[in-house]
């Protein structure tokens, strides 16, 4: 193709760019070369790379070269199951299985987020009748604790509870808190829960438990206020009274705890403690008090 001008003949034809196969090429070319001069480094790359169109072009092309690399593979399944393309996450923990290379907790675990996304997508009233609902809670329970970093334990705590297995989801904020920073945030997880079921017993037991083993002063008031109510709310004013008589040597001088627990002994029908409490917070008139 041609015009002219000034009588020469002038091309305007256009350089042809490359094409989505050649550029595939030399991306994959590219690949090769820095896994044969750097490979340890594009590895690590990899790993820290947050998956997009062009990482996962990497990671297929890297899975080529070093197909025994599990734990690429592994990274790559859990990524695609974040966005939601489950059948390719599936193949690459097919293909980690069946090289049986010690990585079946890591498959196990998984497998257990792929099934809980898919289920936490449906409508709500569908999932308690649903076949997808009954091989989540299959893999939850086939899940090894001891094998689950920190991060894990948590999220399975979590999904247990939204799973209806309220006693498990319990059992794991109490097994949390034994190795947490804040023990007690937990424990008062495991009350909270348990309140919600009308537990109130355990409720309080385990506002008893954050509290003792809660370092901070307004912490512990304030677990120690939540187990009062939890089982005042069950009527349980003996358990009540009794867990109180424990731990009001710390509030002798707080008048806000001392009204609470006498109103606590007169609901109970415990006038004699009914009436120390009285007299304590009349003690403290006219003095500073703790608030």
């Amino acid at each position: 193709m041609g015009s002219k001008s000034y009588g020469y003949t002038v091309r305007t034809e256009r350089l042809r760019v490359l094409g989505a196969t050649e550029l595939l090429a030399c991306l994959l070319l590219i690949i090769v070369v820095c896994w044969l001069a750097f490979p340890r480094d594009l590895a690590i790359t990899l790993r820290n790379a947050r998956l997009d169109a062009v990482t996962l072009s990497y990671m297929q092309a890297w899975l080529k070269a070093k197909p025994d690399d599990h734990e690429l593979r592994l990274l790559m399944a859990r990524e695609l199951i974040v966005l939601g393309r489950f059948d390719e996450a599936d193949v690459q923990l097919d293909r980690v299985e069946a090289a049986d290379a010690g990585y079946q907790s890591q498959v196990r675990w998984l497998r257990l987020q792929w099934d809980f996304k898919r289920l936490m997508a449906m409508e709500p009233e569908l999932r308690d009748a649903s076949r997808l609902q009954a091989e989540t809670l299959a893999s939850l329970r086939s899940q090894n604790w001891s094998t689950l970093n920190g991060d894990q334990r948590r999220e399975l705590a979590e999904m247990t509870l939204v799973l209806g297995e309220v006693e498990q989801a319990v059992r794991y904020y109490r097994l949390i808190a034994t190795e947490a920073e804040h023990p007690g945030d937990w424990y008062e997880k495991a009350g909270r829960v348990l309140l919600g079921q009308g537990n109130y017993l355990a409720s309080g037991l385990a506002y008893g438990q954050a509290m003792a083993a809660s370092g901070d002063p307004a912490a512990r008031k304030q677990y120690f206020l939540e187990a009062l109510a939890s089982l005042e709310a069950g009527s349980l004013h003996d358990e009540a009274l009794r867990f109180a008589s424990r731990y009001e040597h710390l509030y002798y001088r707080d008048k806000d705890v001392l009204y609470r627990l006498m109103r606590l002994a007169q609901a109970g029908g415990n006038l004699t403690q009914a009436q120390r409490y009285a007299v304590r917070l009349l003690g403290l008139n006219g003095q500073g008090v703790q608030r």
